[in-house]
């Protein structure tokens, strides 16, 4: 990673570093970069996927509706908007 692409990292990443900690973050950028240089040198021709290496038994439950017994309650304690009940913003 030359000095412009580093530069233009921070930039995107809105962060203000000195130039100790400029340096330090660069080497580990370079270092995990060279990790993934290493490994897509690994030949993996004729290897099995492993993209399932155990094998799932994947059962899906039935959806449905389940009611709420109280229903007059929960409006009562509960924020509405147009009939549907407002959650906390996330």
């Amino acid at each position: 990673m030359n000095d412009l692409e580093f530069e233009r990292l921070l930039k995107i990443t809105r962060l203000r570093l000195d130039d100790l900690e400029k340096k330090a973050i660069q080497k580990d950028i370079e270092e995990v970069i060279g990790y993934f240089e290493n490994i897509s040198e690994i030949s993996t021709e004729g290897e099995e996927k492993a993209h399932h290496p155990i094998k799932v038994d994947a059962r899906l439950r039935e959806d449905g509706i389940l009611g709420f017994e109280d229903v007059e309650m929960l409006k009562r304690q509960s924020k509405l908007h147009d009939g549907y009940i407002v959650g906390p913003k996330l």
